[in-house]
């Protein structure tokens, strides 16, 4: 009896798609879990595979938009037919043979070897995305994959193969991709990996406080952004480009999958990073994420970029959490002698320039959060003075909040035992929905 291939739900926006290519052609036999086509839907692309085992029978060709629910094809038995179908294996063979391709005559016969071309590379979506986003051209790749096919992990060796000169920082400035991030493995054992990411006008030392509250279950590599901590001064242009430093530095540290953790701008990238794909997010932890609204408390980043010294410092920094008392004379003066740093200042203030120009966060991350499928979690401080709390509300409902009381904009440090807490379940989470 034939199968019918459906077509599936892939976005919660729409009840429709679109077939963007088979990989297998009608009268071809395939396996369970075969791929059989590609789905294309706005940033997302989803290959659909083999119910069963048998011939196959394309029904809707690429570039038809197919509703959710309806079959585009069937797997058949060998010799049977499905009533209202041409001879599917006949079929097939005729339209190789109308292309100028002869038929194969026997199972023995040796294929014959063609020069593929760019429009007939076999490639994962996933790969495709990655190519484009990081410009790779894919008729340069050998693929892993079956019958070549090329894969993530082709496309991550070509990423860390050596270059043939090291970047100087003219080059780093013209092309930021180019540029090596600072990173530091802040925990070198546990099960899994998690990648921690700052928030604006900080850097990698910011997670230490949440590891002072004791041991998480994973390996800790905190990465400073660009423009930030002593990773090059540069200031990318959006969300992708800063999300493709952060990949290229994975990369090097040889990390492919991870449980992502981010606090305010650095939580925008983490959640661009898991919806991008380069990286496997198996879990993600957003804290007083920013990218949910537009607002944001211009006077407070105008006048902690602007602030030099202890004594103007200290109030801004006090705005940042619910109790000053939070804010030791350790952290103050590790503050200070950042801002004696002149070009850490200017790519700082150029940084808000454009992230936050006119008091406004000029970045969303709102559609990422809704093509998220890994177990994702929000912890956001009810009294935080700098992002609002109410921006919670706007988060899909299949996220978890976490909302603390009596807690500012760094919970990672205010309270720290719980935000530990969290992370840990977060990292066994990503390592269950494997």
């Amino acid at each position: 009896m034939a199968t019918a291939i459906v077509f599936p739900k892939v976005s919660l926006e729409t009840d429709s798609g679109t077939i963007s290519r088979w990989l297998k052609e009608d009268g071809d036999e395939v396996r369970q879990g075969d791929v059989l086509f590609e789905i294309d839907n706005d940033k997302a692309a989803v290959e659909v595979e083999a119910p069963a085992s048998g011939i196959l029978g394309h029904a809707r060709k690429a570039g038809d938009e197919v509703q959710v629910g309806e079959a585009v094809g069937h797997i058949l038995a060998p010799g049977e037919q499905p009533a209202g179908l041409p001879s599917l294996k006949a079929g097939g063979q005729a339209r190789r043979a109308s292309a100028g391709v002869a038929a194969t005559p026997t199972a023995s016969a040796p294929p014959i070897q063609t020069k593929v071309s760019a429009s007939r590379i076999v490639a994962t979506p996933l790969a495709r995305r990655i190519a484009e986003q990081r410009h790779i051209d894919l008729t340069r790749i050998q693929g892993s994959g079956p019958r070549g096919r090329i894969q993530k992990r082709d496309l991550l060796e070509a990423a860390a193969a050596p270059t043939p000169a090291r970047p100087t920082a003219a080059t780093a400035q013209a092309s930021p991709h180019s540029a090596s991030l600072h990173s530091v493995w802040l925990q070198k054992e546990g099960d899994g990996t998690v990648v921690a990411l700052h928030g604006f006008a900080s850097d990698h030392n910011a997670w230490r406080a949440l590891l002072g509250a004791g041991r998480p279950k994973a390996r800790i590599l905190a990465i400073d952004l660009p423009g930030h901590g002593r990773s090059p001064r540069v200031v990318p242009h959006d969300l992708d480009a800063i999300c493709e430093m952060v990949e290229a530095r994975l990369a090097a540290e040889g990390v492919e999958a991870a449980t992502l953790m981010g606090h305010s701008f650095g939580a925008a990238v983490a959640a661009r990073l898991a919806n991008r794909g380069y990286v496997s997010a198996r879990s993600l932890l957003l804290m007083s994420p920013g990218g949910l609204g537009p607002e944001i408390r211009a006077a407070f980043v105008e006048g902690f970029v602007l602030a030099r010294q202890a004594s103007s410092l200290l109030p801004w920094l006090h705005e940042l959490v619910f109790d000053a008392s939070g804010i030791s004379p350790a952290f103050l003066r590790a503050v200070e002698e950042q801002r004696r740093d002149e070009g850490l200042t200017r790519s700082l203030h150029e940084f808000a320039l454009r992230y936050f120009a006119d008091g406004t966060q000029t970045f969303s991350i709102r559609q990422d959060l809704e093509r998220l499928r890994m177990p994702t979690r929000v912890i956001f401080g009810v009294q935080d003075r700098i992002i609002p709390f109410a921006h919670s509300n706007l988060l899909p409902a299949r996220i978890g909040l976490h909302a603390f009381r009596q807690c500012g904009h760094l919970p990672y440090m205010e309270q720290a035992e719980l935000s530990l807490a969290i992370l840990n379940e977060m990292v066994t989470l990503g390592q269950s929905d494997r």
